[in-house]
C-alpha cells in the first residue's frame, strides 16, 4: 500500500508541476525543490541508462502527471483564470509556501547554517525579478514560425529545470504564450514537434549544470532556489481585501498538500 501511495503521490506532483509550466509565474522547477523531487529527479534522468527499470519506476508517475497537468493547465487556464482566478492564485501560493521548511532543511542537509548563503538567497532574488517585472505582453501572435517554436522548446526546456524560472512570463513577453497554449491545448503536434526536440537538448544541457551547482555548493544553491521562490509567491499572490476571505482556505490547503508531498519518499 504504502508504494502505491508514493506512486499517486508523485504523480499528483507531477500535474501539479505540470499546470505549473502554463502558468505566469509559477516555476515547475521550485515546485520540484518545494516537494522534495527535484535532485532526485535529476539524478534519475542523467543516470537513466545505468539502471533503467529503477528510475522508470520513479519517473513515470511524475511524466504520467506532468504530461494530464500540462494538457489540462494548456486546455483550462483561460476558464479557471477568469472564474477562479483568486482561489487559484491562493492555492498556487501554498503550495510554493508549504515547501520553505523542507527546503531549508535540505540546504543544511543535517549541517548547519552559513551566513554565506544568504548572499545566494540575495542573488536569487536578484535573479527573479526582471521575470517579475516582464508584466507586460508583447504584441499576440496568432501563429508562430518554426525557428519561434524551437526557441519555445528551448526557454521550456530551461525553465522546467532552472527552478524559478518562469517561461511563461518571456513566452508572454514576446507575444508567444497564446499561439503556445493554443497549440498545448489541441495537442498540435506539427508545431509542438520542433520544440519538442529543442527542449530534449536544452533541459539535458541545464540538468547537467544544475546537478553540478547542487553537488558542489548544495547550501548556496538551495538558497538562490528559495531567492527565486520567495519572488515567485511575491508575483503570485493576489493580495489581502474581504473579497478574497474564499481564498485563504485553498492557500492553506495548497500548503499542507505542498508539505505533505515534500516529505514524500523519493
Amino acid at each position: 500500500m504504502r508504494r502505491h501511495a508514493g506512486w499517486w503521490r508523485r504523480a499528483l506532483a507531477g500535474w501539479l508541476m505540470g499546470v505549473g509550466c502554463v502558468l505566469p509565474g509559477i516555476s515547475a522547477g521550485v515546485m520540484a525543490v518545494s516537494f522534495g523531487l527535484y535532485q532526485p529527479m535529476l539524478e534519475s534522468l542523467l543516470g537513466f541508462g545505468r539502471d533503467w527499470r529503477r528510475h522508470t519506476r520513479f519517473l513515470l508517475p511524475l511524466a504520467l502527471g506532468g504530461a494530464v497537468g500540462l494538457a489540462a493547465g494548456a486546455y483550462g487556464i483561460g476558464l479557471a483564470m477568469e472564474r477562479l482566478k483568486e482561489p487559484m492564485l491562493y492555492l498556487f501560493t501554498g503550495c510554493l509556501l508549504g515547501g520553505i521548511p523542507r527546503l531549508m532543511e535540505q540546504a543544511q542537509d543535517g549541517g548547519c547554517f552559513h551566513a554565506a548563503w544568504l548572499a545566494s538567497l540575495g542573488l536569487g532574488v536578484a535573479l527573479a525579478l526582471p521575470m517579475a517585472l516582464m508584466n507586460r505582453a508583447g504584441e499576440p501572435q496568432a501563429a508562430l514560425s518554426t525557428a519561434q517554436w524551437l526557441a519555445c522548446g528551448a526557454l521550456e526546456g530551461v525553465g522546467t529545470v532552472v527552478p524559478g524560472v518562469s517561461t511563461s512570463f518571456v513566452l508572454m513577453a514576446l507575444g508567444w504564450y497564446p499561439a503556445y497554449l493554443r497549440a498545448l491545448a489541441t495537442m498540435d503536434f506539427g508545431a509542438l514537434a520542433p520544440a519538442a526536440v529543442s527542449f530534449a537538448v536544452s533541459a539535458l544541457l541545464s540538468m547537467k549544470a544544475v546537478k553540478w551547482l547542487f553537488d558542489h555548493a548544495r547550501g548556496h544553491a538551495y538558497y538562490a532556489v528559495l531567492g527565486f521562490l520567495v519572488v515567485s509567491v511575491g508575483v503570485v499572490f493576489p493580495g489581502i481585501s474581504i473579497s478574497t476571505l474564499a481564498g485563504w482556505p485553498a492557500l492553506v490547503l495548497g500548503a499542507w498538500a505542498s508539505a505533505r508531498l515534500s516529505r514524500m519518499a523519493a
